[in-house]
């Protein structure tokens, strides 16, 4: 009797403590999903990039930006030279709230991409203090990701930032208050897309949206599925990849209207030596589309101007 009775309360206590672990994980699942919002479909972008021979066919890096937007703005290519520093090469968007460049390049081979951080709410982001003009200072002030990486006083505001140069990619997760987190990358592939990743930003997410989700995890599935090294055909296609339906594809078609949809796509190809090699495809609202394939060296000597819109005055980027 004292056997069983002894046993009995080991069941009793080994049940309390899977009725207590079963209770944590529905309540873990709980406050996931009520991150998740199904129906978002914000303004938004997908972030990748590869680094080095086993990733980048011929090594350097690659570095892409799908651009997803409203319908209501424009885009033009403007080769600006600022009123000190390196000239860049910029994607701008025209018209509506959120105007400004949206990628760029600069003489020395630095690209610089930027994604909202979708999961703090658009009113919190807007009530937070932020760094003005953090691609452009960048591209004028930097020649490498390393030196990109020094200028902490630019991570302020939440957003993500993506950047390669020959050697090496990164991103910086911005979050509020002037916390950040980075990754960088001498060999293997990074993306993104508008929800903090690592560790030390995760507690900025208030609100995971569906598109977020599903693009981060399908850019992430094609990178580490898709035989490698990569090149810039296979990027132009992981670009248009549309399985996912109008909102939550990496290539975003939008369900009407009103929600965003891939609006352009910014792919450069940077060798360990010889020319950079831009890829780009406009896809503004009313207007035929426009693609644009360029070595870079040829842009920033002047041979290619006809890529370009109104060249920018010098402009002062402090």
């Amino acid at each position: 009797m004292g056997c069983r009775h002894k046993g009995s309360l080991d069941e009793n206590r080994g049940f309390l403590t899977w009725r207590a672990t079963v209770r944590r994980q529905l309540l873990s699942a709980w406050m996931i999903a009520a991150l998740v919002l199904p129906g978002s479909v914000a303004r938004a972008c997908t972030l990748w990039a590869a680094a080095g021979d086993e990733w980048a066919k011929g090594g350097g890096t690659l570095l892409v930006k799908n651009r997803d937007w409203t319908p209501d703005q424009h885009h033009e290519v403007r080769l600006t030279q600022p009123a000190a520093g390196f000239r860049y090469l910029g994607l701008y968007a025209i018209g509506s709230k959120s105007a400004g460049i949206k990628a760029g390049i600069n003489e020395k081979g630095l690209v610089v991409v930027t994604a909202t951080a979708g999961s703090i709410p658009e009113k919190d982001r807007a009530a937070m203090k932020s760094a003005k003009g953090v691609t452009s200072r960048l591209l004028s002030a930097c020649n490498s990701v390393a030196a990109a990486l020094k200028m902490t006083e630019l991570f302020l505001g939440p957003q993500i930032i993506m950047m390669a140069d020959r050697k090496e990619i990164a991103y910086v997760e911005v979050g509020p208050e002037g916390k950040f987190a980075v990754k960088t990358a001498a060999t293997g592939v990074l993306c993104h897309t508008n929800h903090y990743l690592e560790d030390s930003t995760l507690p900025f997410n208030k609100s995971l949206g569906e598109s977020s989700r599903v693009r981060y995890g399908r850019i992430k599935q094609l990178l580490a599925e898709t035989p490698h090294p990569f090149d810039m055909k296979q990027f132009i296609a992981f670009s248009h990849d549309r399985v996912a339906g109008p909102d939550n594809s990496i290539f975003r078609t939008g369900s009407s209207s009103k929600v965003s949809r891939t609006v352009a796509i910014w792919i450069v190809a940077l060798p360990p030596t010889g020319t950079p090699r831009l890829y780009l495809k406009i896809m503004d609202s009313g207007e035929p589309e426009r693609m644009i394939e360029a070595d870079l060296d040829d842009v920033f000597a002047g041979r290619r101007q006809d890529i370009l819109n109104t060249p920018q005055p010098a402009e002062k980027t402090k």
